[in-house]
């Protein structure tokens, strides 16, 4: 799922959420907008990503850029709103390149099933595939994508 699916789910999350969630969600767009112009730049972003503890996310040069929905080089409360969602309800991050999973991901089998719930995840290009140069190998109980067949019909 991109980050665009995610905008009306975050939006619902947000309208139909408690008044406590509402003032929550607020205040984390006010944290980040430090010059109280109620638009938050790039800037305003990364340096609330390193003060916070959410830096991984800057491994994904296009992060900020795919929440701008409207493409005005700074993002609006909805726009956040939608990176709040994504942190309070979605944080899955590649274990081999540490960049955000909003696509599709594969997830190891036995960390999935396993008593913790603590999965261990990669995007398509860490997963293990023949004369990989960047595949990382967790164990054998990997989920790898099945290769597509080519029908040919006459």
């Amino acid at each position: 799922m991109e980050i665009e699916q995610l905008h009306p789910a975050a939006l619902a999350y947000y309208e139909h959420g408690s008044p406590e969630l509402q003032r929550l969600a607020w205040s984390f767009f006010q944290s980040m907008d430090t010059n109280g112009d109620q638009r938050i730049s790039y800037s305003e972003f990364s340096d609330f990503l390193e003060q916070t503890g959410h830096k991984w996310i800057l491994n994904d040069p296009n992060f900020f850029k795919k929440l701008d929905r409207n493409r005005d080089g700074g993002l609006d409360f909805e726009e956040v709103l939608t990176f709040y969602y994504i942190i309070k309800t979605r944080c899955v991050i590649c274990r081999g390149c540490s960049v955000y999973l909003c696509g599709l991901y594969f997830t190891c089998v036995a960390c999935f099933d396993g008593a913790d719930h603590k999965t261990y995840d990669l995007c398509a290009a860490m997963t293990p595939q023949p004369q990989s140069s960047t595949a990382v190998v967790h164990n054998s109980y990997y989920v790898q994508p099945i290769p597509q067949r080519v029908s040919t019909y006459i």
